[in-house]
């Protein structure tokens, strides 16, 4: 068995900022946008549009977000721990994205967490999806406006969640947090 990395609740929260990051760039929002067939693109479809490019944006930040703090619940099994390293994580966040918006950290906690209900009531909903895809339905339905994504794209951006949430989770679980 190998040994964990060693890393403080601090560095681990960074780390965590660091894959919302790289989940972000330019290039991904653009690939995400087009799997799912969300036009970013203005009317000649040339340039990108920034108000659809900002909307997609931030659901796709969204989406990240609970993707982590979801994922973080069910590897960290320190409930202090757990919760420490999601206030850094969050507060990490705010610094360095958030607070040039404007909003108090409170209030965008607030928002944050009314979000994150959201997505886990859309899981625990009762139906013959797995949570990956009522998730996935979630996310079209605030981005469309309403369910409009057809099963195949529902279940690439299922897929695609699920290969995150693997992802992240494998590689949460190689550290010791102190």
């Amino acid at each position: 068995m190998e040994s964990k990395i060693k890393i403080s609740k601090r560095d681990f929260a960074h780390t965590l900022y660091y894959w919302l990051s790289e989940h972000l760039t330019e290039k991904e929002v653009k690939e995400m946008a087009n799997e799912i067939g969300f036009n970013i693109k203005g009317f000649l479809r040339i340039k990108i549009n920034k108000k659809l490019y900002a909307k997609f944006y931030g659901e796709l930040f969204i989406l990240n977000m609970f993707l982590i703090v979801f994922t973080c619940e069910g590897v960290i099994k320190d409930t202090s721990k757990k919760n420490d390293i999601l206030d850094i994580f969050h507060s990490t966040v705010y610094e360095r994205n958030i607070k040039v918006t404007g909003i108090s950290y409170s209030n965008w906690i607030k928002v944050m967490k009314l979000i994150y209900d959201e997505y886990t009531k859309a899981m625990e909903t009762e139906s013959l999806l797995t949570p990956l895809l009522l998730i996935a339905n979630e996310f079209g339905k605030n981005i469309f406006g309403e369910i409009k994504l057809d099963p195949f794209v529902k279940f690439e951006i299922g897929m695609r969640i699920g290969g995150i949430v693997k992802h992240l989770s494998k590689s949460l679980q190689e550290y010791d947090i102190g």
